[in-house]
């Protein structure tokens, strides 16, 4: 005989076999206890894949669109700030920027303009 036959037969020698009966149970149960267990935590795996297939490209659309709205919102700040600079300056030199800001619209719509008519 081996080692674990030897510990198994000197452990049932010293164990009353009510309680051998007893620790069988148990083990018994914890056994049907974790199969139930890990066949719901299959069920929730097979669930939980389903579920991802269906959101994830939900999830990454809408990720996009706030990345995006992100960015959109970094440039009104930008032009939020470049209009209050300009209201801070005195307005001699404001006057002058509000000049500079209609000739440069001015140019470009004359630009457009011109390409719109060549075509």
């Amino acid at each position: 005989m081996d080692a674990s036959h030897v510990l198994a037969a000197q452990l049932l020698d010293t164990l009353p076999d009510p309680e051998i009966h007893e620790i069988q149970q148990r083990q018994n149960q914890m056994s049907a206890s974790l199969q139930k267990a890990s066949s719901s935590l299959a069920a929730l795996n097979e669930f939980s894949a389903v579920k991802w297939v269906d959101l994830h490209p939900k999830f990454e659309a809408h990720t996009k669109l706030i990345k995006e709205l992100q960015g959109d919102l970094d440039h009104i700040f930008r032009k939020i700030r470049v209009i209050k600079a300009k209201l801070d300056l005195p307005n001699d030199e404001a006057d002058e920027d509000e000049d500079e800001d209609e000739n440069e619209e001015e140019s470009s719509a004359n630009t457009s303009s011109q390409v719109g008519q060549a075509q």
